[in-house]
């Protein structure tokens, strides 16, 4: 896949299929427009592209209301990877986009990539005031000569459609064993290493502190079973993972921290990543340091636990 981080300034591609969307999470309903793309292209023999956007148009007009992105730019890259496309291109969404009409924005990707297929959900519309539905960019096609298609329906997960909101819902409700229903893998969490007040040490139980992005969702407060791969790593870690304000111990401001199960770690990395395997409980106040430490412990076995059968179930699945 050809990632582009700016939109042409010439003709790059003789032809092309094409789809536009905000594609965060790029979950299973995503995917699933993604397989649809490929194979309409593969029939007519052409390369095919997704054009997203760094943040969420949404973002540009109410930034005060602007939902936390279950991907960042660098993340929706390497899941769209996983994906058939040929060609991606990324690009920050602005106000001259906005104000773009369907037909100027249409006429723009024929020249630039000799669009000739157009792929969209349903529901879908672009340019200034959502003027380009399906219907509109039919007739657009028939001018400009290119073929629009519309998914039937979109994927569902239970009775309901998958879609970037619900899965931010689930994700921030902490029900992140769900999170395959929803993107097809596990949520994931990058930061970058901080320095903590060490209270771990003092007890027995360091752990390693992570900043993420301010614009990531992050997951409901308490304590996760996850997966710590250190920068320059391929293999990943079993550990316990904390996010809250950890009232135990008066703390001020909400942190995320994690143990390493099995290893004590003296030199972190720089960065890395976490992956959410399960919830293990809420955030809770103890009586003390004694009864704070009994309850980790506890959590460390869970969390053992759980991580060994998930590691065996993806040994036995990978088979």
């Amino acid at each position: 896949m050809q990632v582009h981080r700016a939109l042409p300034t010439g003709r790059i591609l003789e032809s092309c299929a094409l789809t536009v969307g905000t594609f965060d999470g790029v979950h299973r309903g995503h995917q699933s427009l993604i397989a649809r793309l490929k194979s309409e292209a593969d029939q007519r023999g052409l390369p095919c592209a997704a054009l997203t956007f760094v943040d969420m148009p949404y973002c540009l007009f109410k930034p005060e209301d602007c939902p936390q992105l279950l991907t960042l730019a660098e993340e929706k890259i390497e899941a769209f990877a996983h994906t058939p496309l040929d060609h991606l291109f990324i690009i920050p969404f602005t106000h001259a986009i906005a104000n773009q009409s369907a037909r100027g924005f249409m006429d723009f990707w024929v020249n630039a990539i000799g669009l000739k297929l157009f792929v969209g959900g349903p529901d879908f519309a672009l340019g200034k005031g959502r003027e380009g539905d399906i219907a509109a960019l039919r007739l657009l096609g028939n001018e400009l000569g290119f073929e629009t298609l519309a998914l039937d329906a979109k994927l569902l997960e239970g009775d309901k459609p998958i879609s970037s909101t619900r899965s931010r819902l689930v994700i921030e409700a902490g029900q992140v064993e769900r999170s395959p229903q929803f993107l097809g893998r596990n949520y994931r969490l990058a930061g970058r290493v901080v320095e903590g007040d060490r209270i771990g040490r003092t007890i027995g139980v360091p752990t390693i502190n992570i900043q993420p992005n301010s614009r990531k969702c992050l997951p409901q407060n308490g304590v996760y079973a996850v997966r710590a791969t250190f920068e320059g790593e391929t293999a990943s870690r079993p550990a316990v993972m904390n996010i809250g304000m950890r009232p135990t111990v008066g703390g001020l401001k909400k942190q995320i921290e994690f143990h390493v199960l099995n290893a004590n770690i003296e030199t972190p990395p720089e960065n890395l990543e976490l992956e959410f395997v399960k919830r293990l409980r809420d955030e809770q106040r103890f009586d003390g340091l004694d009864a704070l430490v009994a309850q980790i412990k506890a959590d460390m076995v869970a969390g053992r636990e759980i991580l060994a059968a998930d590691r065996l179930r993806d040994e036995l699945s990978a088979d």
